[in-house]
């Protein structure tokens, strides 16, 4: 009997032991497991925990989830507030936590800034999208306490003269821009670091124009007169021959639409108001009227019309107009180019 009721406790015993073996390892299963996240879209606002990814779990799941996340505090990322798009999968403990550390998706705003396009021009664009209100930009770039904030990051904002704007730096580009985060700032150090990229880095220690005086400043102003009287690459280097001949002779640049940056007004608008302001002397941008170059930048030229400016093609012409075709047609003298007026306008 003793033998009988011994052999019972110990099949009793055994059996607890099974059990709990079983336990053990349903726990330590459940403690490793992946998670199951079916496709949502999960928005984290302020206050809320990381909780929120795994409120779909239930029972012991959940529990050794919490228990998992608590042993593993350290790697935990930061949790922020937006939208988190899941995709249906049996996630990891490690991949779970790597979607939170990816942070909430991003809405990107697709800017583009055309060639030949001046500080009015892109802030007209940006109040029309409805980022900005109307001369913000413009008053962003023209904030000298803003400009000289970035010259410990592109050092060569140290050629722009006290007292003048950013114009003849903001490199024309399509940019993405996040939406949180403040777009004209953003936009102004992408444009940046274009110039930086496209053109510092080339000519960092050859930036001069040959037979011609003029301070590196200098050279991004005519280059963006020329970004805005030519719009054909192969015509850039006469035209910017053209207008190095007359700067050596003390001429007129008379390139009209520099005068619509005086108006301080978009190119666009421009158009229409530019045979009625020809005459006016007061804007330092009418170049039909004063001699030499403008007084800043009229727009930020591209890479091609900077380099057609420093390998300008010598001629000596004096004189160029274009026909209905953008044919360009240049004379030395003003009795040759009149006769190309009559010809070809």
């Amino acid at each position: 009997m003793r033998a009988k009721k011994r052999t019972g406790k110990g099949r009793i015993l055994l059996g607890i032991i099974v059990i709990i073996a079983i336990c053990l390892f349903y726990l330590r299963s459940a403690y490793n497991s992946s998670v199951y996240l079916k496709e949502q879209t999960i928005t984290i606002e302020k206050g809320d925990t990381i909780a929120k990814f795994y409120k779909d779990l239930r029972g012991v799941k959940k529990t050794m989830m919490k228990l998992w996340l608590k042993n593993h505090s350290k790697e935990i990322p930061l949790l922020q507030e937006g939208t988190y798009p899941i995709k249906e999968w049996k996630y990891t403990k490690q991949e779970f936590l790597d979607i939170i550390a990816a942070g909430p998706k991003k809405e990107y705003l697709h800017v583009t800034v055309l060639e030949g396009w001046s500080k009015y021009d892109i802030d007209a664009m940006l109040v029309e999208k409805g980022y900005i209100n109307p001369w913000a930009f413009i008053a962003k770039v023209d904030n000298q306490q803003y400009v000289t904030s970035l010259i410990n990051v592109f050092p060569f904002l140290q050629m722009v003269p006290q007292g003048k704007s950013l114009e003849g730096f903001l490199y024309p580009d399509t940019y993405y821009l996040d939406e949180n985060m403040d777009i004209m700032d953003q936009l102004i150090q992408a444009q940046l670091k274009n110039f930086d990229k496209k053109v510092r880095s080339q000519y960092a220690s050859s930036f001069e124009v040959k037979d011609v005086p003029l301070t590196p400043y200098q050279i991004i102003t005519l280059a963006s007169v020329i970004e805005n009287e030519e719009k054909v690459l192969e015509n850039k280097p006469i035209i910017a021959g053209i207008f190095v001949n007359r700067l050596l002779k003390g001429m007129r640049l008379d390139a009209d639409v520099t005068l619509c940056y005086g108006l301080a007004i978009t190119y666009n608008k421009c158009r229409d108001n530019i045979l009625a302001n020809l005459d006016d002397a007061s804007n330092l941008y009418n170049t039909r009227q004063n001699v030499g170059l403008t007084p800043t930048p009229i727009s930020s030229p591209t890479l091609d019309t900077i380099t057609s400016l420093l390998n300008y093609r010598k001629t000596n012409a004096l004189y160029y107009l274009h026909d209905e075709k953008w044919g360009i047609h240049y004379a030395e003298t003003l009795e040759q180019h009149n006769v190309n007026k009559e010809k070809y306008l």
